[in-house]
C-alpha cells in the first residue's frame, strides 16, 4: 500500500488537502468520492522519495512530537508488532501533514528493505545523530524496543527540563519588562504633567523632585535614541555570536560568572552524561559515544574539552581521568564514572550521575530564580517609591505654606 498526497474540493467549493494510503491512484479517487469530495490533484509520495535514495529532506516533526513518536514505537514493538506494522499504526493516528509524510517515508523505505536508522538519516531536521546512532545500535543488537524506550525517557526529560527552566524564568522576565514599561510611562507622560502644575504655581521643588524632572526630560529627549542604540547593540551581539572565536570567548566569560557559571557547568555536564549513558547502554563504542555526546553540549569551551577527552580515551586513557583533567565536570560525576569503569557498569553509573546532576540543576535554577524575584521586586518598588515621593513632597510643602 502506497501513500498519496491529494487536494480536493468539498461541497462548498473549499480546497482540502491531506495524505491517504491506498493501492492505486484510482483507489484514492474512489475514497475521496465516497466522502463527497471532488479530486483535483493526486500525487504519489513514495515516487518522489524513491528517485533520490540518499537525498536529505528538511521536513521536521511537529514540535513536541518526537518523544511521543519514539515512545509509541517502543510500546508497539514491545507488544510484539512488526516494525512496519507499528509504523503504520502510528501513521493512522497522526494528524500533522508533515509528520505523516515523514512516517510514511520511513515505512516505505522499511518495506524496501532499508533499516530504520538509514531512513531516519534522510530527515536530519527531525532525527538528530543521537537518535539515528542509537536506533542503528538497537537494530544491530536486536533490542530496538529497549533503546527506543530509553530514548523516549531521555527526550521527555529534556523537554520537561526545558519547560521547567522557561516557566521558572517567565515570572521574573514578565516582572522586569512590565516594570520598565510602567516606569517609562510614568516618566514620559505622568511626571511632566504633575510637575508642570507645581511650576505654574512657582512652587519651590525639593531636590529629589528636581532630579526626577531632569531624568524625565532626558528620557523624553533621548529615550527613543537610546532604545534604538540598545536594539542595534543586541542585533550586533547576535550577529557577533555567529563568529566562532567571539562565541568561544563569550562562553568562557559566562563560565567565570559566580552563579551562572556554576549552573552552566552542571547543566551541560548533566546533558553530556545522560547522552553518554544512553549511547553506551545501546552498545555504541565509547569513542563514538563521546563524540556524539559532545554534540549535545552548547557551551563551546566545555565542548572543546569533551573533544580532547575523546582523543585521550582513543589513545588509551580512562574516561574518568580524562574528564578530571578538563576541569569542567563535578567531582561526584567523576567518582561515579570511575566506579563504573572499575565495576563494568559504566552506563548505569553515567545514568546515576545524570540523575544527580539534573537534581542539582533544578536546585540551582530555583536558587537563581529565588534571588532574581526579590531583587527585581525590590528594584521596582524602590523606583516607584522614589517617583511617588518626588511627586508628593511638593504637595506636602504647599500644604505647609498654606497652613
Amino acid at each position: 500500500m502506497d501513500a498519496f498526497e491529494y487536494s480536493c474540493l468539498d461541497q462548498s467549493g473549499k480546497t482540502q488537502t491531506g495524505i491517504l494510503q491506498a493501492d492505486t491512484e484510482k483507489h484514492v479517487r474512489q475514497i475521496l468520492r465516497n466522502k463527497n469530495l471532488i479530486p483535483v490533484k493526486i500525487e504519489k509520495i513514495n515516487a518522489t522519495v524513491n528517485k533520490t535514495v540518499d537525498q536529505k529532506f528538511n521536513t521536521r516533526l511537529k514540535s513536541g512530537e518526537l518523544p511521543v513518536f519514539i515512545r509509541q514505537l517502543s510500546t508497539l514493538l514491545k507488544a510484539g508488532l512488526p516494525l512496519a506494522e507499528a509504523l503504520n499504526t502510528i501513521i493512522e493516528q497522526t494528524e500533522n501533514k508533515s509528520s505523516k509524510k515523514i512516517l510514511i517515508t520511513l515505512r516505505s523505505k522499511l518495506m524496501e528493505g532499508h533499516p530504520l536508522a538509514y531512513s531516519m538519516k534522510m530527515f536530519p531536521k527531525a532525527f538528530d545523530e543521537l537518535i539515528t546512532t542509537s536506533v542503528e545500535a538497537g537494530e544491530q543488537s536486536g533490542n530496538l524496543d529497549e533503546v527506543l524506550l530509553r530514548l523516549a525517557e531521555y527526550l521527555e526529560q529534556r523537554q520537561d527540563m526545558g519547560k521547567q527552566s522557561w516557566m521558572a524564568l517567565l515570572y521574573p522576565i514578565i516582572l522586569i519588562i512590565t516594570s520598565i514599561l510602567v516606569v517609562s510611562g510614568l516618566m514620559v507622560y505622568i511626571v511632566p504633567k504633575v510637575i508642570q502644575v507645581f511650576e505654574n504655581n512657582n512652587a519651590e521643588l525639593p531636590a529629589i523632585t528636581k532630579i526626577l524632572v531632569s531624568i524625565s526630560d532626558r528620557v523624553r529627549k533621548y529615550g527613543l535614541t537610546v532604545s534604538i542604540i540598545f536594539m542595534v547593540l543586541i542585533v550586533t551581539f547576535i550577529f557577533a555570536l555567529q563568529n566562532h572565536e567571539f562565541r568561544f570567548k563569550w562562553h568562557r566569560f559566562l563560565l567565570k560568572l559566580p552563579l551562572v557559571g556554576s549552573f552552566i557547568r552542571v547543566s551541560q555536564s548533566a546533558r553530556f552524561t545522560r547522552t553518554l549513558g544512553i549511547l553506551t547502554k545501546s552498545t555504541v563504542p565509547i569513542v563514538q559515544a563521546l563524540s556524539l555526546s559532545g554534540k549535545v553540549i552548547n557551551n563551546l569551551v566545555i565542548k572543546n574539552s569533551v573533544e580532547k577527552t575523546a582523543s585521550q580515551v582513543r589513545e588509551g586513557s580512562s574516561l574518568s581521568q580524562s574528564l578530571k583533567n578538563n576541569g569542567y565536570f563535578p567531582p561526584m560525576t567523576i567518582r561515579l564514572i570511575n566506579s563504573g569503569e572499575q565495576s563494568g557498569i559504566l552506563s548505569d553509573m553515567l545514568e546515576r550521575a545524570a540523575d544527580t546532576q539534573e537534581r542539582d540543576v533544578n536546585h540551582k535554577l530555583r536558587s537563581i530564580v529565588s534571588v532574581m524575584q526579590p531583587v527585581a521586586i525590590l528594584i521596582v518598588g524602590m523606583m516607584i517609591l522614589l517617583i511617588v515621593l518626588a511627586m508628593l513632597l511638593p504637595i506636602f510643602q504647599m500644604n505647609t505654606i498654606i497652613t
